[in-house]
């Protein structure tokens, strides 16, 4: 492992995650999501390319929406309106700002989430090929949380 190359990936993962935070201040419901994933799949693209792994589009939207797709049925079991943020910005003036600063925070932490994951994925060897979001589903969702709860915090390898 080497301490530069993870510098450098924790670099990534903060500037794309802000960048996502700012796709959910967009107010134009869906618009706000097809930022924060094009986001999402730049970033891995970058972080395979700091690491030298092979990259393709697709599997990344699969490997990305399936971990994501994971967070969401327990954020709505927890009453989060984070999820629906997006859908709170089509109720006009107040749904708007509340939407969008819910979806930016959430933007954030999901994308801090991925990029952690993906860091330390690839940091074990890993490739998009063999990502296996069940696997890591737990830690996921635990540096999701983590997320939430502290911005910015570096990444752990």
């Amino acid at each position: 492992m080497s301490n530069e190359r993870i510098t450098d990936a924790n670099k990534l993962v903060s500037r794309y995650a802000l960048w996502a935070a700012g796709g959910g201040l967009i107010p134009v419901p869906t618009l706000d999501i097809a930022a924060i994933v094009a986001v999402q799949i730049k970033m891995v693209s970058d972080l395979s390319k700091l690491y030298g792994v092979p990259f393709s589009q697709d599997r990344a939207k699969t490997v990305v929406s399936a971990l994501i797709g994971g967070v969401l049925p327990g954020a709505l079991a927890g009453g989060s309106l984070a999820v629906l943020g997006t859908v709170i910005k089509l109720i006009p003036i107040v749904g708007t700002a509340v939407g969008m600063a819910v979806s930016s925070g959430f933007a954030y932490a999901l994308t801090q989430a991925v990029g952690k994951v993906f860091v330390l994925h690839y940091e074990t060897g890993g490739s998009l090929l063999n990502f296996e979001p069940e696997k890591v589903r737990s830690h996921f969702e635990k540096e999701f949380k983590g997320a939430q709860a502290a911005p910015e915090t570096p990444v752990a390898a």
